[in-house]
């Protein structure tokens, strides 16, 4: 696994070509997305755990990492609408991907980070300094496959255009899910 992961971060499209190649089922698929969220929740539990201050200042992550059970459902849920978006959206400008390769990709990227973010908990607890360069390097990194996997998952070539897209993509989510929050009451403060 870890080479994969090693080739992931070398040749993500060519990674995810011979990850496709496997024979997946979709029940695979979809184990892949529950466990990559379990040891996310698992993983977010214990850094409160071990970080406390940290945890303190953190929101509503920080309330989700106390509760891991919580945490994981948040994780598969974003894993879903984030596979759907990528499947229907890229689809709506020419992609050939489908829900099952987009599935695939985003519990592929959620297992990459999963080994990055226990390396930067491991050196936040020994090296501060060093774990939050991890972290800042892990958010680009996640950026990057992100891009990369929704060019594999559609055929897409243009990285700039892949990158506008997800922009917009994640800007109008948001924007639709905040109306629905506000709408239901979610949100403190706001008025239907």
């Amino acid at each position: 696994m870890i080479g994969l992961i090693v080739d992931t971060i070398r040749s993500p499209l060519a990674t995810f070509q011979n990850l496709r190649a496997m024979p997946w089922t979709m029940s695979e698929r979809w184990s892949l997305v529950l466990v990559t969220a379990a040891l996310a929740a698992i993983l977010s539990w214990l850094g409160a755990q071990l970080l406390p201050a940290s945890a303190e200042a953190g929101g509503v992550i920080a309330r989700l990492a106390a509760t891991p059970l919580a945490m994981a459902g948040v994780q598969v849920g974003s894993a879903v609408l984030g596979a759907f978006l990528l499947s229907e959206v890229g689809r709506v400008f020419g992609g050939t991907g489908r829900f099952p390769d987009a599935l695939l990709a985003v519990g592929w990227i959620e297992a990459v980070m999963i080994v990055l973010q226990l390396l930067q908990l491991v050196l936040t607890v020994v090296l501060p300094p060093l774990g939050a360069l991890v972290g800042i390097g892990t958010l680009l990194l996640a950026g990057y496959l992100i891009v990369a996997m929704t060019m594999a998952v559609h055929g897409f070539r243009n990285p700039l255009l892949v990158v506008v897209g997800i922009v917009a993509t994640v800007m109008v989510t948001s924007l639709l899910m905040s109306m629905v929050a506000a709408t239901l009451g979610l949100i403190p403060g706001a008025s239907a």
